[in-house]
C-alpha cells in the first residue's frame, strides 16, 4: 500500500507544478504584450523582457491555488480510472484518508512556492518593479497623481514609493520667520534611509540665495503608513506585515483612513497565514467528488465543476473579508470562515459515502 501512497503524491506533485508552471508562463507572455506599449528609447524590449521574467514568480502566486486545485484533480481522476483508488479501498482505506494522502502532493507544491516567495520572489518583483519605473517613460510623470507631505518647515511631494526608493520627490523648504522658500530639491529618485531622503547626484537644486551650500541629504522622517499604498500590501512579506501592524497598534490613529489601512493589512496578514489551510479545505471538499454522487460522471465535468467551485470559493472569501472589514468585526473570521464551512460541509459529505 505504500507505493500506492507515493504514487498518488507523487502524480498530485508533477500534475499541479506542470500546469502552475504551465499558468506561469502563460501568464508572463500576457504581461510581456502588455508591456510592449509601454515600449520606448529607455525602456527597451530587452528590459521589458527583465521585467517579466523576474516579477513572473511571485505574479504566479495568483494561480497557486487553481493550479493545485486542478491539478489534485486530475491526478484522482488519472487514478480512479486505472482502478487505484478501488485497490486502496477494497485494502481498508477510508475515502478521506486517500485524498488527505493525495493532497500531499499538492500542498507540497503550495507551502515550498509560499516560502520562496517570501524569501526570494517577492524581493525580485519589488527590484525589478523599480527597475521598470526608473527605465519608463517619463512623460507618464505628468500624468501621474502626486501625494503631498507637511513636516514642520518643509513640503515633499512623490509619485510612489517602492520599497525604499522614492519616485518623483520634489522637496521645498521654508523660512519659517520670513515664509519665504529656502530652496527647492527636484529628481527622478531618491532613497528613504533612517529617517532621512538621499536625492541622486542628478537632482536639481533651486536655492534663493547661491552662497548657501546644499546637500543631497535631507532629513526627513518619512511617515511608515504614507510610504506603503494599498497596492503594495500583498507585495510585503509576513515579517514586514508583523512590524508594520505592531507599528499602528501603538500609534493609535482614529482616522478614518488609517483604521482601513490597518484593517487591509489585517486582512493580507491573516490570508497569508492561512493560505494553506485554505487551499487544503478545497481540495478535500472537491476531493469528494471523486466517491460521491459524481462518481459515474466523466472526469472532464467532475474537473470543470472543481475549478468553477474553487473560483465561486475565492470570490466568497473576498466577499466575507470585504463584508467584515466594512461592518468593522473580526478579519480573522472574515478569512477562515468559508474554509472552515467547506470543512463541515466535506465532514458531512464524506460520512454519507
Amino acid at each position: 500500500m505504500k507505493i500506492f501512497n507515493k504514487y498518488l503524491i507523487k502524480r498530485s506533485l508533477v500534475i499541479s507544478s506542470f500546469i502552475f508552471i504551465i499558468f506561469a508562463l502563460l501568464d508572463m507572455v500576457f504581461n510581456i504584450i502588455s508591456e510592449l506599449e509601454g515600449l520606448t528609447d529607455n525602456y527597451t524590449f530587452f528590459l521589458i523582457l527583465k521585467y517579466s521574467i523576474t516579477s513572473m514568480p511571485h505574479r504566479s502566486i495568483e494561480f497557486l491555488e487553481g493550479a493545485s486545485l486542478l491539478g489534485f484533480m486530475i491526478a484522482l481522476g488519472i487514478s480512479h480510472q486505472e482502478g487505484n483508488l478501488n485497490v486502496l479501498r477494497s485494502n481498508g482505506k477510508s475515502p478521506i484518508k486517500i485524498i488527505l494522502i493525495s493532497s500531499i502532493g499538492s500542498m507540497v507544491l503550495v507551502l515550498s512556492v509560499l516560502i520562496l516567495d517570501e524569501v526570494i520572489f517577492k524581493e525580485l518583483h519589488m527590484n525589478s518593479k523599480i527597475e521598470k519605473v526608473l527605465h519608463a517613460d517619463q512623460s507618464k510623470k505628468t500624468e501621474a497623481n502626486f501625494q503631498w507631505i507637511m513636516q514642520d518647515n518643509s513640503f515633499l511631494s512623490y509619485t510612489n514609493i517602492v520599497k525604499d526608493t522614492i519616485f518623483n520627490p520634489r522637496l521645498i523648504r521654508i523660512d519659517l520667520d520670513s515664509m519665504k522658500v529656502k530652496y527647492f530639491k527636484s529628481a527622478q529618485s531618491a532613497k528613504i534611509k533612517d529617517g532621512t531622503i538621499v536625492f541622486d547626484e542628478n537632482a536639481l537644486i533651486e536655492s534663493a540665495s547661491s552662497q548657501d551650500t546644499i546637500s543631497n541629504l535631507e532629513k526627513f522622517s518619512f511617515p511608515l503608513v504614507a510610504s506603503i499604498p494599498f497596492s503594495d500590501i500583498d507585495n510585503l512579506t509576513i515579517a514586514q506585515i508583523i512590524s508594520y501592524r505592531s507599528y499602528l497598534m501603538h500609534w493609535h490613529s482614529n482616522l478614518e483612513d488609517d483604521i482601513l489601512f490597518k484593517a487591509h493589512l489585517d486582512k493580507a496578514y491573516y490570508k497569508k497565514l492561512f493560505y494553506p489551510f485554505s487551499v487544503w479545505a478545497i481540495l478535500i471538499f472537491f476531493g469528494a467528488f471523486i466517491f460521491g454522487s459524481l462518481r459515474d460522471s466523466s472526469p472532464g465535468s467532475r474537473i470543470v465543476l472543481a475549478v468553477v467551485g474553487g473560483f465561486l470559493y475565492r470570490i466568497s472569501q473576498d466577499l466575507s473579508v470585504s463584508i467584515f472589514i466594512s461592518y468593522n468585526l473580526p478579519i480573522l473570521i472574515g478569512v477562515v470562515m468559508p474554509a472552515c464551512t467547506l470543512i463541515l460541509i466535506s465532514i458531512y459529505s464524506y460520512k454519507k459515502i
